[in-house]
């Protein structure tokens, strides 16, 4: 009972966290474009996506911290996990400091590694400058951040996080009303922000872990390497996932143009808000799975993950569907100025990957939590250059362009998610049949497929009246979205306990929402 009531919890402050996050990009992301132009904003971006090539130097040990530190917390081996915390704080300010010489360099001759116009070079070097500064930060607060995860309190991060998204959106609201418009605001409010949430997550440790001590004669490098040991592979992973969409924004700089860049930009904003939410609602689920694995409580285990996996495809073929299908009517209202027929067809190219990895991306945590990541990695690698090389010889050889490179990763991504995923978490990582999770899967598809035939068939009717394409049919449209979206996963998506389960859970929040 007070896992259900904590996890009912842990959804609540997710989903507003969400609501927030989501709310400010809607109201900001326009805006900034109108300032700056929409090539500018895809430098932001882009910067953003230099600090996730970055991140693979600190991948290794911060991927697999939290496994380690809570499975010896809950083996009540209080030792070690201070042992395994305070190696962990202590490399990763190692890290920090052996990036800023390299960033430094980096930044300095910036425009002779992207193409960047003139009239904004200072400004975008500089932005640069201040995302690998919260970058730095980042990986500081990253170890605090442990403490929430071991304890289960991950409601306890969202709410820091709505402050956080609150904080920034002020701070970018008062730099664009009292200062010409600049891109390097973003930078600005995102230090500011990582600097509020290390100051909050040391303040949990020491509430949450009290058994934990900083100290520096804890630290052993035997830790260290058993981590990167395990997590050496995930850093594989992620280079692998950067080749394959990790770098679509820098290779249409490099080889279409920065306007194509932005473009592409404004049309996976909120895709990756809706990947960001389906991450986070991930990670409510994962101290769980890391327990239930700790005790050797397979079967629970299975449970959980399934459970999952059917709440984050709810969240994801929802808002997804409704880009599919309503994104011009959204895209028109939110960004008039701009070119809504390819932003459209550029989200229809990426969404469509997006919805298989709302099923998917539950069964990444097993990968951890089992510590069995090495063929996946291999297997991401490979094919993260193949997509590279085949984006290459698409742009170099046919008239597709900025298609070739949205559609590309999306292709190789969702064949590798529907064949080999399911099973090799089943076989390998559960030891459990093979097909025991596709059930959920094919429901889900299934699912998805009928959510947006009905949309579909919504939208036809909304064109045959010709109706003006504004904010107010944004509203009414997600709202018949989100009500017929909730239906169909309910009847189809979920089976009699399962639904029973839900209603509980919905019970329970909205008791504590009138308390």
């Amino acid at each position: 009972m007070e896992d259900k009531k904590r996890f009912a919890i842990n959804m609540v402050a997710t989903i507003v966290a969400f609501v927030v996050n989501l709310g400010i990009n809607f109201i900001l992301s326009p805006y900034i474009i109108e300032n700056v132009g929409v090539d500018a904003y895809g430098f932001v971006s882009l910067a953003n996506n230099f600090v996730t090539y970055a991140s693979l130097i600190t991948i290794a040990l911060n991927s697999m911290a939290g496994r380690f530190i809570t499975i010896e917390i809950h083996r009540n081996n209080i030792k070690e996990a201070n042992k395994y915390f305070n190696s962990v704080l202590v490399g990763n300010l190692i890290i920090s400091l052996i990036l800023l010489i390299p960033t430094i360099i980096m930044v300095f001759f910036l425009d002779k590694i992207i193409s960047i116009p003139n009239e904004i070079m200072l400004d975008t070097k500089i932005l640069f400058g201040l995302v690998f500064f919260n970058f730095a930060l980042s990986i500081i607060n990253t170890t605090y951040s442990v403490a929430t995860f071991v304890r289960n309190r991950l409601d306890l991060s969202s709410r820091r996080n709505i402050e956080s998204y609150i904080i920034k959106a002020v701070i970018l609201l008062i730099l664009f009303t009292v200062f010409s418009p600049k891109i390097s605001y973003v930078g600005i409010a995102s230090c500011v922000v990582s600097i509020y949430l290390i100051l909050c997550n040391i303040k949990y440790t020491k509430k949450l872990l009290p058994e934990i001590k900083v100290s520096i004669k804890e630290f052993e490098i035997k830790k260290i390497l058993t981590i990167v040991k395990s997590g050496i592979w995930n850093t594989v992973t992620k280079l692998g996932q950067i080749l394959s969409d990790g770098l679509d924004l820098l290779i249409c700089n490099i080889w279409i143009d920065s306007e194509a860049m932005g473009q592409l930009s404004v049309a996976k904003t909120i895709s990756a808000v809706i990947s960001n939410l389906l991450a986070t609602v991930c990670s409510i689920f994962q101290p769980n799975l890391t327990i239930y694995y700790a005790k050797n409580k397979i079967n629970e285990l299975v449970k959980e993950l399934k459970m999952s996996m059917q709440v984050t495809g709810l969240f994801a073929n929802i808002p997804l569907s409704y880009l599919i299908v309503f994104g011009s009517i959204f895209y028109t209202a939110w960004v008039p100025s701009q070119n809504i027929e390819l932003i459209q067809i550029l989200t229809i190219l990426t969404v469509q990957g997006e919805i298989i990895s709302g099923v998917i991306t539950p069964m990444y945590n097993i990968y951890t939590v089992t510590n069995n990541v090495k063929v996946d990695a291999i297997i991401r690698l490979v094919l993260g250059f193949v997509n590279v090389a085949i984006v290459f010889l698409l742009i170099k050889f046919t008239n597709l362009g900025i298609y070739a490179v949205a559609a590309t990763s999306i292709i190789i991504g969702t064949l590798i998610n529907v064949t080999f995923v399911p099973i090799y978490v089943a076989k390998k990582c559960l030891n459990v049949k093979w097909n025991t999770f596709y059930p959920i899967i094919l429901k889900y598809i299934a699912t998805s497929i009928t959510i947006i035939a009905i949309l579909y068939m919504i939208k036809i009717f909304i064109d045959s009246y010709n109706m003006t394409y504004n904010w107010y049919l944004v509203i009414i449209t997600a709202f018949i979205t989100g009500i017929i979206g909730l239906a169909i996963n309910y009847l189809l998506l979920f089976n009699k306990e399962e639904k029973s389960q839900l209603k509980n859970v919905i019970i329970k929040v909205i008791k504590r929402e009138r308390a």
